[in-house]
């Protein structure tokens, strides 16, 4: 099998789902995780319609949704929000591009690279649903080797930052890694590379897309981010003439060296190799240092995080399960405490141990006060600052007090801090200021009226909840749904609801309205498949796979029914009709860029239903060549607008295509343009609109 057909396997797409439902929780997966509930409620029905999708050119990858998360010195770090069915097919996708890499990367493994090491495919089954082997003991790893070579007398610590990287990662350079480092085929990688084109463009703004950059966020990203890093691995070893040692976690690059120079030269090197990955790096985060403490330096000292993790999360006689024991929360106290002082033994504002410590740290009033005093100076930090004030302080007055002032902050910079506020306090009083300054609609921090809808039904808004806010973003639609359903329990309308959304055009919508049908499976009786409903919807119902036409003509040109001529009953043979669809879809993929072989095709495709229409009408054809028969105006009396517009296309393909050198003058033909083929289309629209209501066919 090649490359691209293990790909489109059951098997892998199966794989695919389980390694997303097994991937670590975060804010992305808390977003898609109940797209794993709906998507998979029928799943092996719709990874069929999917895969069918994908092999009819029917699947087209959608712009993400932009989620901006703070960064220091007022940056953000955007995370890309996909669709589940995009995250299915990326993960799919780089499951094979993995497994096939996979023998030239994995001796470099836990020696070169310490993060991202994969699971194959082949891997034993308890194993291979986690894409990723477990990153705690890849990070032990790496500063275990740290200090080995410390230890060894490399005194000297390169560290090497790039700036923004897996915005800059360049599409193009990557598939010419892939195809001349990896031996990935070029079905494969020209899939990967559309999609990523794709997923660069934000839905909520008119941004455009680009050849550069993965999405932040998925669990298929930092394995292609290894990748491409691994060309900078491989031409930095190269330098045989320097005494040196280098690692990678990730992008976290260190190059332990015996003097300065030495360390100095291996940073200009690595500043040239990026260069040639079209990566810049961040001079700032750049540096060269002589380490008089390693334990210090890489933050080793007394952390025992382990051993607070495992006792937070044991139940026994002196303490519940989720907390931990005093004097650990003592120890764990002060070091969050110093961490606010800069001249403290811990690095001021250090992210590990403020975010391990909101995590795990016992009711403290202390600990309180200092968080709701100085929660702007660790804003990357909020979502843990909320875990903890909503875990132990979520009545308190102090604790109103600051949720209530961090949303009404009409000048806040963060609208991401917004966001989480609703999301840990959703029962936070409503008001209509609040409201209408978040109102639904289009802008950049969708993610705030994501959560806003939790926030609106805490609060009993069921009107505004009902309300039509014409909201495209899918995420905030399908809560909008939920909160719909759960608004009422009047049967009528739940089961009006959910049949409605079955024939919503985007599958996760229409999936989640059969999701609520199952929930009450008396609103299936009666139930009736029509030619209104989704794909997916279709296929789970009547088993028949969406073919490329029906999809094109429906979705493309409004037709309503292209399945009363394009279905199984009258192209009762499967090898004519696959001609069908072949010429249909390179007319529609040659519109744009070869308005002459669009055309070619057209016709061609217009003369297979022109002989199906003879044969289900038992009309004698007076020659076996299309544009005699058509000229004959044996079908004018049933289908006169097909007659009339296949007679002109058949017409303009004869005199303005390659199919003859010469136009019927004698002189040499020029090619159809652009706008000519627009034209003919609009006239093909007509004709097939008029098949496909003749009642007779």
């Amino acid at each position: 099998m090649t490359q691209f057909e293990l790909f489109l396997t059951k098997e892998n797409f199966e794989l695919a789902y389980q390694r997303l439902k097994t991937a670590s929780r975060n804010l992305y997966k808390s977003i898609y995780y109940e797209d794993l509930k709906i998507f998979g409620l029928f799943l092996s029905e719709n990874i069929d319609t999917l895969i069918n999708q994908i092999k009819q050119n029917i699947y087209t990858p959608s712009r993400c949704y932009k989620i901006f998360i703070p960064k220091k010195d007022n940056l953000v770090r955007p995370l890309s929000m996909l669709t589940f069915v995009d995250l299915l097919v990326y993960q799919s996708l780089i499951n094979i591009i993995a497994d096939v890499s996979y023998d030239i990367i994995a001796p470099y493994y836990n020696n070169i690279i310490f993060g991202n090491v994969v699971n194959t495919s082949s891997t034993r089954d308890n194993d291979n649903r986690f894409f990723y082997k477990p990153w705690k003991k890849k990070w032990k790893k790496f500063n275990e080797v740290s200090k080995q070579y410390y230890e060894d007398g490399y005194k000297y610590l390169s560290e090497f930052d790039i700036a923004s990287f897996f915005d800059t990662i360049d599409h193009n350079i990557l598939c010419e890694l892939l195809s001349n480092n990896y031996k990935i085929e070029n079905d494969l990688h020209d899939m990967l590379s559309k999609c990523l084109e794709a997923w660069t463009a934000d839905s909520t703004q008119r941004s455009f897309k680009s050849k550069h950059g993965i999405p932040q966020g998925p669990l298929s990203s930092p394995f292609i981010a290894d990748l491409y890093l691994f060309y900078l691995d491989m031409e930095i070893r190269k330098i045989r003439k320097l005494d040196f040692k280098y690692i990678r976690y990730v992008d976290d690059i260190r190059i332990f060296a015996k003097d300065s120079l030495t360390a100095q030269k291996l940073i200009a090197a690595l500043d040239l190799i990026s260069r040639d990955l079209g990566l810049i790096p961040q001079g700032s985060k750049i540096l060269v240092k002589k380490i008089t403490n390693i334990e210090k330096e890489l933050k080793l000292l007394n952390s025992k995080f382990s051993e607070i993790i495992k006792e937070y999360e044991e139940e026994n006689e002196n303490k519940p399960k989720g907390t931990i024991k005093a004097k650990t929360h003592r120890r764990l106290k002060k070091r969050l405490i110093d961490c606010f002082n800069k001249s403290s033994n811990e690095h001021y504002l250090d992210k590990s141990v403020i975010g391990f410590s909101l995590y795990k740290l016992n009711k403290d009033e202390e600990i309180k006060n200092l968080l709701i005093d100085n929660y702007p100076l660790i804003i990357t930090q909020f979502e843990g600052v909320l875990f903890y004030l909503k875990k132990h302080f979520s009545t308190t007055k102090e604790v109103k007090k600051m949720v209530e002032g961090i949303i009404n902050d009409e000048n806040i910079l963060f609208h991401h801090l917004i966001a989480l506020t609703f999301k840990y306090f959703p029962g936070f009083k409503f008001d209509e200021k609040v409201y209408n300054r978040y109102a639904f609609g289009t802008h950049r921090h969708w993610l705030v009226n994501y959560y806003m809808v939790g926030w609106l039904h805490a609060n009993g808004k069921k009107e505004l909840i009902l309300a039509d806010n014409n909201e495209h973003n899918y995420f905030i639609q399908r809560e909008l749904n939920n909160y719909k359903y759960l608004s009422t329990s009047d049967i009528s309308f739940r089961r009006i609801t959910s049949l409605k959304l079955l024939e919503n055009k985007n599958e996760l919508i229409a999936l989640q309205g059969l999701n609520f049908l199952f929930n009450n499976l008396s609103f299936l009786t009666g139930f009736k498949h029509s030619n209104e409903q989704n794909d997916y919807i279709k296929y789970i119902f009547t088993n028949q796979p969406s073919d490329i036409i029906n999809h094109f003509l429906k979705n493309n040109w409004n037709i309503t029914n292209p399945e009363t001529f394009f279905n199984k009953i009258i192209w009762v043979d499967d090898s004519i009709y696959e001609e069908v669809m072949s010429s249909f879809l390179i007319f529609v993929k040659s519109i744009n860029n070869d308005p002459s072989k669009a055309l070619l095709n057209l016709n061609a495709f217009n003369n297979l239903i022109f002989d199906k229409i003879c044969v289900r009408q038992k009309i004698k054809k007076p020659s076996s060549e299309f544009g005699v028969n058509l000229n004959s105006n044996i079908i004018e009396n049933i289908l006169p607008i097909c007659n009339r517009y296949w007679t002109e296309i058949n017409e303009k393909r004869n005199q303005k295509t390659e199919a003859h050198p010469y136009d019927k003058l004698g002189n040499i033909r020029i090619k159809v343009n652009y706008k000519e083929l627009i034209e003919l289309v609009e006239k093909e629209k007509k004709a097939i609109d008029e098949l496909c209501n003749y009642i007779n066919i």
